[in-house]
C-alpha cells in the first residue's frame, strides 16, 4: 500500500476504514480512522517513510506500557503485508498545544498554566513509573481536549518521539545548521544534557521540557528563546526572569508559586530537579481554578477601567481592565478568552487574554 490513505482505502487489517486525513507530524502522517469491530473513532498514525516503519513497533511497544488519563492511549498497532506500519491512538477531540496557542492565544494565565502543568506532571509520571521516558515533550506533541476550552490535556506520542532520535541525534552531536523543523522545534525544550547527548534520554530532562513549555505559555515566548541561537542559551543555564505579565496583583501569587517550580525544573543540574512524581505534589499544592472558558467581544466601554463583555454563547457580563492578562489597550470591539466568575448583577470575567489579531 503505497502513497497517502483515503476513504476509499481498504480497512487497516481489515479493521480501521479511514475516514479522512487529520495532521502530519514532523515523523508520521494521522488520519481519522473507524474502529470497525468497536464503532468507535481513533487516530490512525502511519511513519512517513520506511525508515521510520523499522522503529514503529518498538514506539508502538513502548507508548502501550503507559495506561494514565493525561496520555494518549495506545490501542493497536498493524503491519500491513507491503510492510506498512500503523499505530492506533485513542482519538482527542480538540487541538495540539502549538495549533491551540498560534491559532487563538499569545499565553495562558497562571491559573491555566498551573492546571495544565498539573495535568501533564500526571501523566508524566505515570510513565517514569512504567520506565518509559519521552524524550521529546513539546507543544505539538501534547493534546488539548476541547482545543481553546482547555477541558484536558494528554501527552502523546510517547513512542513515535523516538523515530526523532536519529535525526535529532545527529544533529546534537554535530551542532551544526539544520533546517529540519523536527529539530528546530525540539530545541527550545531540550534539556542541557539532550543536547550534549540526544541519546542519553532521561527522565529529568522530560521534567526541564515540561517546564520550559509552561514558561512559554505564561510568557509567551521559550525561557532561552528559539533555534539555533538558543543553544548557547540552554547550555548555561542562567534562570529565565519571571514573565511581565505576570506581575500585576490580580496574577502574582499564583504566578509566582508557579513560576518557583518552573525554575526548579530547569536547574542545569539534573539530579535538582524534581521528579515527575515530585512535580505533581508541587502542583497539588497550588490553588487554581476550574472554571471553563468562552470566547466574546468587548461590547460596551463604561468608563477608564469597566465595561461589558457580549459571550458569544450565556450571558453578557463585566470585565475590569486589570484582569486582562497581558495588559493592552481596552476597546469595542476587540476579540477575547475569558473565564466566567458568578457577581450580583452581573456576572465578572476573570481572567482575561486578548485572542490573536488573525482571530
Amino acid at each position: 500500500m503505497n502513497g497517502p490513505l483515503t476513504a476509499d482505502t481498504p480497512p487497516i487489517g481489515g479493521r480501521y476504514q479511514t475516514k479522512s486525513w487529520i495532521n502530519a507530524g514532523g515523523m508520521q502522517h494521522v488520519y481519522l480512522a473507524e474502529d470497525k469491530l468497536f464503532g468507535r473513532e481513533v487516530a490512525l498514525k502511519t511513519p512517513k517513510d520506511d525508515a521510520g516503519a523499522k522503529r514503529f513497533r518498538q514506539s508502538a511497544v513502548v507508548s502501550a506500557k503507559v495506561n494514565q488519563e493525561n496520555v494518549a492511549k495506545t490501542l493497536d498497532y498493524l503491519e500491513e503485508p507491503d510492510g506498512r506500519a500503523f499505530l492506533v491512538e485513542e482519538l482527542v477531540h480538540g487541538a495540539d498545544l502549538e495549533t491551540v496557542m498560534s491559532i487563538y492565544l499569545p499565553f495562558l494565565p497562571p491559573t491555566t498554566c498551573a492546571r495544565l502543568m498539573h495535568q501533564l506532571a500526571k501523566g508524566l509520571a505515570a510513565s517514569h513509573s512504567a520506565k518509559v521516558v519521552h524524550r521529546d515533550l513539546k507543544p505539538s506533541n501534547i493534546m488539548i481536549v476541547g482545543g481553546w476550552k482547555f477541558e484536558g490535556a494528554k501527552i502523546t506520542d510517547f513512542g513515535i518521539a523516538k523515530l526523532a532520535e536519529d535525526e535529532i541525534g545527529a544533529w546534537a552531536g554535530s551542532q551544526g545548521t539544520t533546517q529540519s523543523k523536527t529539530v528546530l522545534g525540539a530545541i527550545p525544550y531540550m534539556s542541557p544534557e539532550s543536547i550534549n547527548d540526544f541519546k542519553v534520554a532521561t527522565m529529568p530532562s522530560d521534567v526541564w521540557s515540561i517546564a520550559a513549555i509552561i514558561y512559554r505559555l505564561l510568557s509567551g515566548a521559550p525561557p532561552f528563546g528559539t533555534g539555533l541561537k538558543s543553544i548557547p542559551k540552554i547550555i548555561d543555564a542562567v534562570a529565565p526572569e519571571l514573565p511581565q505579565q505576570v506581575r500585576p496583583v490580580q496574577f502574582l501569587e499564583l504566578g509566582r508559586q508557579l513560576f518557583e517550580i518552573v525554575i526548579s525544573c530547569l536547574n542545569k543540574d539534573p539530579s535538582k530537579r524534581p521528579t515527575a512524581e515530585e512535580l505533581v505534589k508541587h502542583c497539588e499544592a497550588l490553588c487554581y481554578s476550574l472554571d471553563p472558558y468562552e470566547l466574546g467581544v468587548i461590547s460596551k466601554l463604561n468608563n477608564s477601567a469597566t465595561g461589558f463583555i457580549h459571550a458569544d454563547h450565556g450571558k453578557d457580563l463585566m470585565y475590569h481592565k486589570a484582569n486582562f492578562y497581558g495588559g493592552g489597550g481596552v476597546s469595542v470591539g476587540k476579540r477575547i478568552w475569558f473565564a466566567r466568575a458568578p457577581g450580583l448583577g452581573n456576572d465578572r470575567a476573570f481572567p482575561i487574554v486578548y485572542l490573536n489579531t488573525k482571530k
